[in-house]
């Protein structure tokens, strides 16, 4: 039997019964959170196994990010319905980035380096959202100052553009400059954003298109048609959503 193949069923269903257990139990949810990461780590690795590939750990990011930030966004929210949607969210996004991963490193497929391309880029979407309103909700439960919570962005937002290099054949040396100013740039839009006087929710949203609009210049950049005429409409649909969000929102 091909172990592999299992993988992108095992790490899911194990993930799923890991939330169900620390919502069941509170008291276990670092320990769940724990045993996640590493049965997502080692299925990772066991897909890349026969490949021996040095940048396997970039293929970890997508996933383990995605699996962090909505297990502590459950943590912060109420409503048993959302919370049961987060996690088939979850499951769904580890099945489909695993298999797409499964059958590009087994067969080298280009049409599932595309797909995992796209669930990185709406994961990645969806993984500030679930990380920002985690952070600009944590000073109401934990007495940290404003610097040490808006540093926690830094790395999320390093490896989330990083992910994307093995997939794209891109060397970190020919990159690392844009990555790290795309980088700071967030982390400074997010340490303004979280001076806001609004809903962690809303700040998140903002947070989230801003980094989608970072995402997507940089791709078109890596693709070679980074222009202003490819970003005028993105930008022009970012600016009016991230508007109509802080007009039309409650003030606290």
């Amino acid at each position: 039997m091909n172990i592999r193949r299992l993988i992108p069923l095992f790490v899911p269903l194990a993930a799923w019964l890991l939330s169900q257990a620390f919502l069941l139990f509170p008291k276990l949810f670092l320990v769940a959170i724990a045993l996640g990461v590493i049965i997502i780590i080692f299925g990772i690795r066991i897909l890349v196994d026969q490949d021996k590939k040095r940048d396997w750990p970039l293929y970890i990011v997508a996933p383990l990010l995605f699996f962090l930030s909505f297990s502590a966004y459950a943590a912060i929210i109420v409503s048993q319905l959302a919370i049961q949607v987060i996690f088939l969210l979850v499951v769904w996004f580890l099945f489909s980035y695993l298999k797409n991963l499964y059958y590009y490193l087994s067969y080298g497929a280009p049409d599932r380096a595309a797909k995992i391309d796209y669930l990185m880029v709406s994961g990645g979407f969806l993984t500030v959202f679930a990380a920002a309103a985690v952070l600009f909700d944590l000073p109401a439960f934990i007495n940290w100052p404003l610097a040490a919570v808006v540093l926690v962005f830094l790395p999320i937002f390093f490896l989330l553009f990083l992910q994307f290099l093995p997939f794209k054949k891109i060397n970190l040396k020919s990159e690392g400059t844009w990555i790290a100013v795309c980088t700071l740039a967030l982390t400074e839009l997010a340490w303004g954003l979280a001076l806001l006087p609004l809903n962690f929710n809303i700040l998140a949203l903002v947070m989230a298109i801003i980094y989608y609009l970072f995402i997507s210049s940089t791709r078109l950049k890596w693709q070679g048609s980074l222009s202003a005429r490819g970003l005028k409409y993105p930008l022009i649909l970012s600016i009016f959503i991230i508007l109509l969000l802080l007009l039309t929102a409650n003030w606290l």
